[in-house]
């Protein structure tokens, strides 16, 4: 009877030790899979990281370029020989950097409207024009709430929105009552959307085919905080502005502006806001870098 009980108490101390060895190997396999995991983010955060860097050098590099070669629009418009510059009227533009070829989109804000400088009459007529397929009233709503937002007072408009509308939102903000620093902040005013913002809307002249618009963008691509003259200039300005506006709200004028460069490198797309000004070590003088959705 003793040995029995001596063979059962080993079987119980065995089978114990087997459990505990099993909860060894399964804390060293979570540990050992945490490090893995660890280690594939840290790696996957270089890469990032280390694209980041090759991206920002390559775009440094072409704006650099891009300064050298830049031409007044009037001479883009002029020569017969354009490829021993670079004209900023949106054209696409491809550079060899590192074995690859590179696209890049250069715009000279000059031919977009200034959001802080347009007219009440001006900006609902060209919002209208654009949005008219999307929403019949949308365009009168995104007017008034564009007036609200950079106005510096209380009174609501028909269809606007004041304090009191955006402290209501989760999370709540408040309007700037004041103009526009960057244009992003238009996808903070009501009714404005991502797809509206960045496009596409699509734009086709009358008698074009429903298939073959002469012209994808979005709000970003219409309007600006660099025009500073409030003039849109004729060769920089987009199809919708051209066929929308007057011809006195319209200019022929040449020169530089401020600059629009778009790429899309390795992982992401930018956009770089810059003048083409020598500073420091540059050609160029850097107002604002941002990345964007793709836009290509």
């Amino acid at each position: 009877m003793k040995r029995a009980l001596k063979f059962s108490s080993l079987k119980e101390e065995r089978g114990t030790i087997l459990i505990l060895v099993l909860w060894v190997i399964a804390l060293l396999t979570m540990v050992a899979g945490y490090f893995s995991v660890e280690a594939r983010l840290r790696g996957n955060m270089g890469h990032s990281a280390w694209n980041l860097l090759k991206s920002r050098l390559e775009v440094e590099s072409i704006l650099n370029l891009s300064a050298v070669y830049l031409a007044p629009l009037e001479q883009a418009k002029e020569s017969e020989d354009p490829e021993h510059f670079i004209a900023a009227d949106g054209a696409e533009y491809k550079v060899k950097i590192n074995g690859r070829d590179v696209s890049f989109r250069l715009e000279d804000e000059r031919g977009k409207l200034d959001i802080n400088r347009v007219s009440e009459d001006t900006l609902s007529k060209v919002l209208d024009a654009l949005l008219e397929n999307r929403n019949p009233n949308l365009a009168s709503r995104l007017t008034d709430a564009i007036l609200d937002w950079k106005d510096n007072d209380e009174d609501r408009r028909t269809n606007g929105a004041e304090k009191d509308f955006y402290e209501s939102l989760t999370p709540p903000y408040k309007p700037a009552n004041s103009k526009f620093l960057l244009l992003e902040q238009l996808l903070l005013v009501k009714d404005m959307t991502p797809r509206i913002f960045w496009g596409p809307l699509e734009w086709k002249k009358p008698g074009e085919k429903e298939d073959s618009p002469s012209w994808k963008g979005g709000i970003q691509d219409i309007f600006t905080v660099y025009n500073q003259n409030g003039i849109v200039i004729k060769a920089a300005a987009p199809a919708p502005l051209l066929d929308v506006l007057d011809e006195e709200e319209l200019s022929d004028k040449g020169g530089k502006g401020t600059l629009r460069f778009r790429a899309c490198l390795y992982q992401g797309c930018y956009q770089v806001f810059w003048d083409a000004q020598k500073q420091g070590n540059r050609f160029y003088k850097l107002l604002h870098w941002q990345r964007i959705p793709r836009f290509d």
